[in-house]
């Protein structure tokens, strides 16, 4: 079993300001090795990962999309005929 929740603004990200982005430039970050967090270079990456890959495949072509073109009433009512006859979403 598991619970997840979620708050309203958990996708909207805060995007840094002008200054904000200059003076991190200049902050010094320290740089952790393997050894530096007691671990085992063994123990990370791909030779500690607890799975094993078994096949990458990438997502089948999607068919190319259509230009409907016209007044923009009637490519409208094209788009909605679409829409409900062969995509079946309306």
């Amino acid at each position: 079993p598991a619970v997840i929740t979620a708050q309203k603004g958990l996708n909207e990200p805060r995007y840094p300001s002008f200054r904000g982005i200059r003076q991190a430039r200049r902050k010094p970050f320290t740089v952790w090795g393997v050894a530096d967090v007691g671990l085992d270079a063994g123990e990370v990456g791909a030779a500690g990962a607890k799975l094993e890959i078994v096949e990458v495949t990438p997502p089948p072509e999607r068919p190319p999309g259509r230009v409907v073109e016209g007044e923009p009433a009637e490519a409208a009512k094209e788009v909605a005929r679409l829409l409900r006859e062969e995509a079946k979403v309306i």
